[in-house]
């Protein structure tokens, strides 16, 4: 039983290479994520401004949430090769 969990064991750089490469991939999803929520948040406030004829929370929004929504995207578009 012991030769058997020894064979199957798994060299210790493919651990750290699939723990390195998970870790990214949530680095990428939280990025992600954040921008998507700043993003939804921006445009419902430029419609709940839009149905009540003021324009507070779209100076806001465009003060607040934009950039970081761009930030968020441009980070986004950093991290994946290729975009």
């Amino acid at each position: 039983m012991e030769s058997r969990m020894e064979g199957k064991s798994r060299p210790e750089w493919l651990k750290w290479t699939i723990r390195i490469l998970l870790a990214y991939a949530l680095v990428l999803a939280v990025i992600l994520a954040v921008t998507i929520i700043a993003i939804l948040i921006t445009f419902t406030f430029i419609i709940i401004d839009s149905f009540s004829d003021t324009s507070q929370l779209g100076a806001i929004s465009e003060q607040y949430f934009v950039p970081i929504s761009e930030f968020m995207w441009r980070l986004f578009t950093f991290l994946v090769p290729g975009l």
